[in-house]
């Protein structure tokens, strides 16, 4: 198995947990394991280099999920903390679908960006009912890199 799929493999698992997180309450227990999964992602996005064009598209979704990840395991925080992180969500997500040109065969990662921009613009304006409509995104985004579409 590449270390590409490998990683869309650990991202798609960390969305659906991440999403069903939000409608099954007793998910929540598995906060650790989703703060894991998240920080693994995040480690192999940067091992795998996934569409090198786009890399700095790639670094910046890597680094939002290494900081989710960081926040729950080791509970890191600072005062600009959410703000850092719905930015780097948001700029993820703009700069990857704006860069690669090949999202359109690819709609697991089509709706991960569309997570990225979604997640970033409920941190920024504090949008708290788009927590269900990212959650389902997060599904379908996890549910679809699994299985490769």
């Amino acid at each position: 198995m590449s270390k590409e799929r490998l990683m869309y493999i650990v991202l798609g698992i960390f969305l659906i947990l991440a999403g069903l997180a939000v409608f099954i309450p007793g998910l929540s227990a598995l906060g650790i394991v989703i703060a894991v999964l998240a920080l693994i992602a995040g480690v192999l996005i940067l091992v795998a280099k996934p569409g090198i064009s786009v890399f700095a598209g790639w670094a910046l979704a890597a680094i939002y999920l290494i900081l989710v990840g960081l926040t729950a395991l080791v509970s890191l925080g600072f005062s600009w903390l959410g703000m850092v992180m719905a930015i780097l969500a948001l700029v993820a997500g703009i700069v990857l679908v704006i860069k690669w040109a090949g999202f359109k065969k690819h709609l697991g990662f089509l709706l991960f960006v569309l997570w990225l921009i979604l997640t970033g613009l409920a941190g920024l304006l504090g949008i708290g009912s788009l927590g269900t409509v990212i959650a389902i995104v997060a599904v379908a985004s996890g549910l679809l890199m699994i299985l490769n579409q």
